[in-house]
């Protein structure tokens, strides 16, 4: 086999923004940034420090097309998911020859679903988006392609605070092999589950729109479509069993400091989750009680509207489902229907076996 040239010519790259990283130990002292990267997740890819990588002038040229301010995030990249590759090489398991195109191809995936997998662990606001280009002789980074900034971005309350972690960096490296088996694989549930999740993620001009896919994530993992194992009873009891009822909705690190915990739990927050769930799948009037009804306490005496509210549940409900699965090593389970109906079944979640119930009726 002819020797190949495996130097990096190319790069895919997911920015992490300076402003969303947390270089703090618990006790509130300042930790060495360069402790903590280039931290290794695998598969070649890096979070890294690319603020040196780029030319002073690379984005300049775009300030008329997509105007200033859009440009600005691209400017400030510093933290960022990072894979580096060659310009051809060879398959590992197969020997054949890879071309650019496919090693581009591969390299891109790896790095969308590296920024989705971190995501579920710890969403931060994002504002610049994926970048890909290639790579001088002295490592730097030009001919810089990239998906449009965005403009606005509204996260839920809660996560607007959120700061990538060494601990969320430990946890990706963990999960993303699970991650990218399960994009990879036939886990169909799993797998829209977290299309969903990301979808909604980015869904920045309608609530009920997030609200909804958020939701269709729940329904994707804990439903089917046969009659025993449908409806929103059904749901929320396979939620509580595979989540916990109990379990925190806000888990340590999730509010500021100084932001009075709520101690909101999971069963705590289902009825309500669902109940507005229908009435936008129902295309009924949102109840005021949703915009007036005080939701958790935040700094100040404040307090968030319940709607607010279970907006930062479900994206905690959703994240912990496709973390837990995962963790848990439950892929198996959550294929297609057959496989999440057999193993629900085993459970004794269907619709028969839970038996009746006192439905609590909805604002």
């Amino acid at each position: 086999m002819e020797d190949l040239d495996l130097t990096p010519r190319r790069f895919s790259l997911y920015p992490i923004e300076k402003d969303q990283w947390s270089f703090r130990r618990g006790d509130g002292t300042d930790v060495d940034p360069n402790s903590v990267v280039p931290f290794e997740i695998g598969e070649g890819a890096f979070v890294e420090d690319v603020s040196g990588q780029f030319r002073a002038d690379e984005f300049e040229i775009y300030n008329e097309q997509i105007g200033i301010r859009r440009i600005q995030p691209l400017k400030r990249i510093k933290y960022a998911l990072v894979h580096r590759f060659p310009s051809y090489g060879r398959d590992i398991e197969t020997g054949k020859l890879l071309l650019e195109t496919e090693l581009t191809f591969k390299s891109r995936k790896l790095v969308y679903e590296l920024a989705a997998c971190l995501r579920l662990i710890r969403p931060v606001s994002q504002y610049a988006q994926f970048c890909e280009g290639r790579i001088t002789d002295d490592g730097r980074f030009y001919d810089v392609a990239f998906n449009t900034p965005l403009e606005d971005v509204f996260a839920p309350i809660n996560q607007r605070q959120f700061r990538v972690r060494k601990e969320d960096l430990v946890a990706l490296r963990t999960y993303a092999p699970l991650f990218r088996k399960a994009m990879s694989g036939p886990y169909w549930k799993f797998r829209m589950a977290a299309q969903m999740h990301e979808a909604g993620h980015f869904q920045n001009t309608e609530w009920k729109a997030r609200y909804f896919l958020w939701t269709a994530a729940l329904e994707s993992l804990y439903t089917t479509q046969t009659r025993e194992h449908m409806g929103s009873f059904v749901a929320k009891e396979r939620i509580k069993y595979l989540l916990g009822a109990d379990t925190p909705v806000y888990p340590p690190g999730d509010l500021l400091s100084f932001v009075p915990d709520p101690r909101l739990t999971v069963a705590d927050v289902l009825d309500d989750i669902y109940c507005l769930r229908n009435n936008i799948a129902h295309g009924d009037k949102v109840p005021d009680y949703y915009a007036e009804h005080e939701g958790r306490p935040d700094f100040e005496g404040d307090k968030l509207t319940r709607m607010d509210t279970l907006m930062e549940a479900i994206s905690f409900l959703v994240r912990y489902s496709l973390l837990t699965i995962m963790g848990g090593a439950l892929l198996e389970h959550f294929k297609d229907a057959a496989s999440s109906e057999a193993y629900f079944g085993r459970l004794g979640l269907t619709k028969t076996m839970l038996g009746k119930r006192t439905k609590k009726p909805c604002p």
